[in-house]
């Protein structure tokens, strides 16, 4: 198996869990203090440093535009629909369960207990589309995660994705750009995720341009690493509403061409020099870390944290969670994807015979 995945991919594996510590790092060592969601208890000195690494995001967002493309080459839409469910379903519906009860234990200051109604909501995993508050913070990229897929699933059923991408990644930019700079559509810039559009853009066009590095496929390449390089200032007002603080002009200038470029430096070079199987376990750990680490994390400092003790507290959270993180991604993971695959083998030949019957 590891012996057929292209060696650049173990880079963005470790890069996946570098991204996702530095927003655990964000939330803890910068957020948490700020909003008082820790009951009073955080990491005033790595605060400054902290603050900047909420840019895990936006490399999230780069490497899931490659690593999607690629996952939907020579697929058909059927299929990659089905392999993004077995991948983000199982996990996000275990992982929300045990935030839930977690939680409900140790309810974080300021927000209410969940409720089950609440719990209930995110068997769909975007609960705020049935009017039920995300159990974590952190659940809002998920969204926007399940929004590109479904822009690539459609563009795959239509085969624009392979016959035209290049028009739609360009009106997709142009779009973007207009509504952020120009007309300000909530509906818009949801539905076609125009802040972080840029980050998606690059590594879809980064996939695309490795295998035809030509010239209109390079200025596509620019163009979204430039609108990647706006957003930090299109979402900074948001920052200094949220935690009263003004970040250094050069410092958000940097953001955008810094993660892009850690995107494309990995997607690009040689793989380090690691077992692949370990390098695939690293990057196994993202997903459930990411999904666990915000709420149950300012819940365990409230509770449990002291000004002396927090320090180690922290150190003793991360393994808590790794440790969990382990277990699901060694475990459920991939017994899941393999029950859901097995349905989904199952119910695909009485699909197509129902849509000869209906052609």
């Amino acid at each position: 198996m590891t012996n057929t995945k292209p060696p650049r991919l173990l880079n963005l594996d470790l890069l996946r869990l570098a991204s996702a510590l530095m927003v655990l790092l964000f939330h803890y060592g910068f957020r948490m203090e700020r909003s008082g969601e820790g009951g009073g208890i955080g990491f005033p000195e790595f605060a400054p440093l902290a603050q900047w690494f909420d840019a895990g995001l936006l490399i999230f967002f780069a490497i899931s535009g490659y690593v999607i493309t690629m996952s939907a080459e020579g697929r058909s839409a059927f299929n990659f629909a089905v392999g993004r469910f077995a991948r983000l379903w199982p996990t996000f519906v275990v992982c929300a369960t045990i935030t839930a009860v977690i939680l409900s234990v140790m309810p974080v200051p300021g927000l209410e207990p969940p409720t089950i109604r609440q719990w209930l909501a995110h068997a769909v995993i975007i609960s705020r589309g049935l009017g039920q508050p995300f159990l974590d913070g952190a659940y809002w990229t998920i969204a926007y995660e399940i929004i590109f897929y479904g822009w690539i699933f459609l563009l795959l059923a239509s085969g624009l994705l392979r016959r035209h991408w290049r028009q739609v990644v360009l009106a997709w930019l142009l779009v973007s750009a207009t509504n952020e700079l120009f007309l300000g559509s909530g509906a818009i810039q949801k539905l076609l995720i125009t802040e972080y559009s840029g980050y998606f853009a690059f590594g879809l066009v980064l996939y695309k341009t490795q295998r035809d590095w030509s010239a209109r496929n390079l200025v596509l390449l620019f163009a979204a690493a430039c609108w990647a390089t706006m957003a930090p200032f299109l979402t900074e007002p948001d920052f200094i509403e949220m935690y009263g603080l003004h970040r250094s002009i050069e410092g958000l200038s940097l953001l955008g061409p810094l993660s892009l470029g850690l995107v494309a430096v990995c997607a690009t070079m040689p793989s380090v020099p690691m077992r692949p199987a370990l390098a695939i376990a690293l990057g196994g750990l993202t997903y459930p870390l990411y999904l666990l680490h915000q709420n149950i994390g300012y819940a365990v400092f409230a509770r449990f944290g002291t000004v002396e003790n927090r320090w180690l507290l922290a150190l003793a959270l991360l393994a808590a969670l790794l440790a969990v993180s382990f277990a699901l991604a060694r475990w459920l993971e991939p017994w899941a994807r393999r029950s859901i695959l097995n349905v989904a083998a199952q119910l695909k030949p009485g699909m197509a015979r129902f849509r000869q019957q209906r052609a």
